[in-house]
């Protein structure tokens, strides 16, 4: 059943057409080696988590310039991009959210977000902001602490 379906959505993936733009060609010819164009579609990212996954394909053998890598994520964060805005009202569960979530909705980097999940498995819940403040700087909670529930 499994390929089945994969055998299914893969060419779907694949035929998923790339909004035409400045640097189409060069995410073609990047990341279509590997991955469909439908995989872009599938989620979208701000630019700093299209930032953390082109690296992250760089680190795992993606061939291309760092002018190229460049391209691919301003292409990826025009056409399947966050607006910025998008996050503002974004609240999270510090106890229970994943570490990405956390990260995005509190403009954290992912090794923040990972540290808050990592400190919550090991030490439980997180009650307060000064708890939080045991992991992140405390000028970052000041600034998000209408989007931090407990």
């Amino acid at each position: 059943m499994k390929t089945m379906l994969a055998m299914v959505a893969l060419p779907m993936m694949a035929q998923t057409p790339l909004p035409d733009g400045a640097g189409k060609d060069v995410v073609v010819r990047v990341c279509t080696s590997c991955h469909g164009t439908g995989v872009f579609a599938g989620g979208k990212r701000d630019r700093e988590r299209w930032q953390g996954t082109v690296d992250n394909m760089h680190g795992r053998g993606a061939q291309g310039s760092e002018a190229d890598f460049k391209a691919v994520v301003e292409y990826l964060a025009a056409n399947f991009g966050l607006a910025e805005d998008s996050r503002a009202a974004e609240t999270v569960n510090v106890n229970r959210a994943a570490a990405w979530r956390i990260a995005r909705a509190l403009k954290l980097a992912p090794a923040e977000g990972d540290a808050v999940v990592i400190y919550r498995e090991e030490h439980g819940d997180f009650r307060s902001l000064e708890d939080l403040g045991k992991v992140l700087d405390r000028a970052k909670i000041e600034g998000v602490k209408d989007r931090i529930q407990f």
